[in-house]
């Protein structure tokens, strides 16, 4: 076990070096500096900026910035990487203590400043953490041993509307219920008398404006984790062994406890590491809109002001959560399975140490090359170009066979089952409409998303009447501008049309056929006549048509994540866990690799980089590419973990001993006992992504206007005070669209998942 600890954490070694100079890099890349403002200020002078450039060294190349960071941080320090006024000071090579550099914005030492905010987050993330297993275990048993009664349906729904709502507007619902009842404090760490409290009150405060937070930030986490818990649980009380101890007349609790338990907790246990880490990225929202002073909060400033010291801690601190996250899962992965043994992912300390400095060593000779001859660099750049291009080229291969497989798969073995059921045909039905819409939106939209008038803000929905056997829409008038409220007009009324021909528009069928003509419309003189079926926003944009045109993108989304995430995660994970040994260790290094990266820094510099040459959804979707190029790490770790258990199984060896191909082996025999969790999981995705659409809205990273898409209509809907002051409920539905949508897709996930099960009743 110390050996295994202790390759663990030498491992972090050469994970910090990639991301850190990863995360480097992408700063570097991304337009402007610290200094971007003064730059661009009348009352300073270029003379002083330059002066400020020296001083904090932007005016050094990237990689010499990299090199003094990372000389302070490391404990073996040399005075060739500091400053040529520095260097008389200290020896060749020198022991120091790690130093991570001086805040630009806030004048103190990183450490000083981290020091100050860690602890907060850390409380939040660990009370998160100990909220989310303490509850979705016992309730996703609890589920699974009561199927099909009254508390599983229960828990299914409550479930799914924990699922459907975006973290910062559940955090916005939860300040908006605290300053109503009073009861808790809406934001903040501690009161304002904190100071002044005895210790037990001081621990009181503490607790009560944890409390909020830690709901909001475990809420999802609960839902989807009861869910997985609920799946393999049913998977593992149908096996073999269960039988067998039946058989002996072992007692079911015993058996359910003892047996069930300790195999369905698998998947659970091994997304503890990544879980954890990913906490911290949620409370970034939760505590921007809760006030709550935590590190997520100090690094989205520090990002947005690019202090690029505060942003390198932020990294270190994630890194180290993820590989201490990830190590206390393993750990228990192991505990929780005796057939587990840690001994098996084997990587000497010399192989790991070569490995770093065979790295580091052909950074180097790159960076000297590319400094020293420029047409080397033209080189590499079109070397890997096309090496980009190649692996695209591949990688869209499998996806397309992996695609293909699970239609024909659906379509032969589950669409059947699934039309049986009458939730999985309504949840079916409403999906299919949804993407229906979604693809003849420009059809079915009475207007275009971005067709504005003025003089109808915040108009409510229009009431629709028969009269004379025609249908007739109510004519409105303005009666309070001030607070845009509006009082029907009596006895005018506009007829609708139906396949009215619009001249303004130039949209085509499946991007092929020109059409211009829209399913219905008032039939009216006056050009700024409008049907509102589902009101106007704040320009006068009708939001059922913006509602139409959004589906577009959101509902799309989910499954170029999924096609990416289950495809690769399967694969990897899959052979990690079978093969084990160095290439489990390999491969779960490269996994932690990517799931350090810190998403929101490489979105921040795809954004910089090809905001001028992408419209606002052409930017999403590649952002969407490549979050979950980078997301199907989590899902290979799960698989890996699952894949550990089942290489031990006797019908596994039997396969081994009868000469199958390892590559036969996982995908007849792994594929079928993991295809329950990827259903599960793909259920979960795809909501996960709309889910994430409206975060990133929320942060000014998603799509932007005059686009249209849910999250960010939703995003609008909760920064305008008016809506929830006035009632302007109408502006909402985006999240009742999300709701609906995740609704459907965990009721066709649990289906699935009971019509996918090899060893279903």
């Amino acid at each position: 076990m110390a050996k295994f600890i202790a390759r663990r954490l030498l491992s972090m070694i050469p994970l910090m070096l990639g991301i850190s100079a990863l995360v480097f890099l992408l700063m570097y890349l991304a337009p402007g500096d610290f200094l971007s403002e003064a730059r661009n200020s009348k009352d300073i002078s270029p003379e002083i900026v330059k002066q400020e450039e020296m001083r904090l060294g932007l005016d050094k190349p990237w990689y010499v910035q990299y090199g003094r960071w990372l000389n302070g941080v490391s404990p073996v320090k040399t005075s060739l990487l500091l400053p040529e006024s520095e260097r008389g000071k200290h020896s060749a090579v020198y022991f120091g203590a790690p130093d991570f550099g001086f805040s630009w914005s806030y004048k103190i030492p990183v450490l000083e400043l981290i020091g100050q905010r860690i602890f907060p987050t850390l409380l939040l993330a660990l009370s998160s953490t100990f909220v989310i297993y303490a509850v979705s275990i016992p309730l996703g048993v609890l589920a699974a041993v009561r199927r099909d009664s009254a508390f599983d349906k229960l828990s299914a729904f409550l479930a799914y509307a924990a699922l459907s709502v975006p973290y910062f507007f559940l955090a916005l619902l939860a300040v908006l219920f605290a300053a109503v009842t009073g009861l808790l404090p809406t934001g903040g760490q501690v009161s304002i008398l904190h100071d002044f409290l005895s210790p037990a009150a001081k621990f009181g405060d503490w607790i009560k404006h944890l409390v909020l937070p830690t709901l909001v930030l475990s809420l999802g986490g609960i839902a989807s984790m009861m869910r997985v818990m609920r799946g393999t649980f049913l998977d593992y009380s149908r096996a073999d062994f269960v039988t067998t101890a039946r058989a002996k007349g072992m007692g079911e609790n015993a058996i359910m406890f003892k047996h069930v338990l300790r195999n369905a907790i698998n998947p659970v246990v091994t997304s503890f590491g990544f879980a954890f880490a990913g906490l911290l990225s949620g409370a970034l929202l939760v505590e921007n809109v809760m006030n709550y002073p935590g590190l997520g909060q100090l690094i989205y400033a520090a990002i947005i002001k690019q202090d690029q010291y505060v942003v390198m801690a932020g990294v270190v601190i994630g890194c180290a959560m993820l590989v201490a996250g990830q190590l206390i899962a393993d750990i228990l992965l192991a505990l929780a399975d005796p057939r587990i043994r840690l001994e098996r992912e084997k990587a000497p300390a010399k192989g790991i140490a070569v490995f770093t400095a065979c790295v580091a060593a052909a950074a180097a000779l790159l960076t000297w090359a590319c400094e020293t001859f420029p047409e080397f660099f033209g080189i590499v750049k079109t070397a890997s170009f096309w090496a980009a291009m190649a692996g695209a080229a591949v990688l869209a291969l499998m996806l397309a066979l992996g695609l293909f497989w699970a239609a024909a798969f659906f379509c032969k073995n589950l669409l059947p089952q699934t039309l049986r059921s009458k939730r999985g045909a309504a949840a079916l039905a409403i999906l299919a409409a949804m993407y229906a819409a979604a693809i003849f939106a420009p059809f079915l939209a009475p207007y275009s998303p971005t067709e504005q008038c003025l003089d109808k803000s915040f108009h409510p929905p229009t009431k629709i009447f028969f009269e004379n056997g025609s249908l007739r829409a109510q004519c409105y008038r303005q009666s309070d501008p001030s607070i845009a409220q509006y009082e029907p007009v009596e006895g005018e009324s506009l007829p609708i049309k139906f396949f009215v021909r619009d001249e303004k528009s130039d949209y085509k069928i499946f991007g092929l056929i020109p059409f211009k003509a829209r399913l219905f419309g008032v039939d009216s003189p006056d050009p700024d006549a409008r049907v509102y079926l589902l009101g106007a926003d704040s320009t006068g944009r009708d939001v059922f048509s913006r509602l139409l045109y959004g589906a577009r993108v959101s509902l799309s989304i989910g499954f170029v994540g999924i096609a990416i995430t289950m495809v690769l995660g399967f694969l990897v994970g899959g052979l990690a866990g079978y093969f084990g040994g160095t290439f489990d260790f390999a491969a779960m290094r490269f996994v932690e690799f990517l799931m350090a990266i810190p998403s929101l820094y490489l979105l921040l510099a795809m954004r910089s980089a090809l905001a001028p040459h992408f419209d606002s959804a052409q930017m999403y979707v590649m952002i969407v590419i490549i979050l979950s190029a980078l997301g199907w790490a989590g899902t290979a770790r799960v698989i890996r973990g699952m894949s550990l258990s089942l290489a031990n199984a006797q019908y596994v060896q039997a396969a081994k001993a009868m000469g199958e191909s390892p590559v036969k082996i996982i995908i007849r025999h792994f594929l079928p006992n993991v295809l329950s969790y990827l259903i599960v999981g793909a259920t979960l995705s795809i909501p996960a992504y709309v889910l994430g659409e409206a975060a990133l809205s929320f942060l000014g990273l998603g799509i932007q206007e005059p686009s249209a898409s849910w999250g960010l209509m939703l995003a609008q809907a909760q920064n305008d005070t008016k809506v929830l002051m006035l009632g302007f409920w109408w502006m909402l539905t985006p999240g009742a669209a999300i709701f609906a949508t995740v609704l459907c897709f965990n009721i066709l996930g649990d289906i699935l998942r009971d019509a996918a099960d090899p060893k279903k009743d």
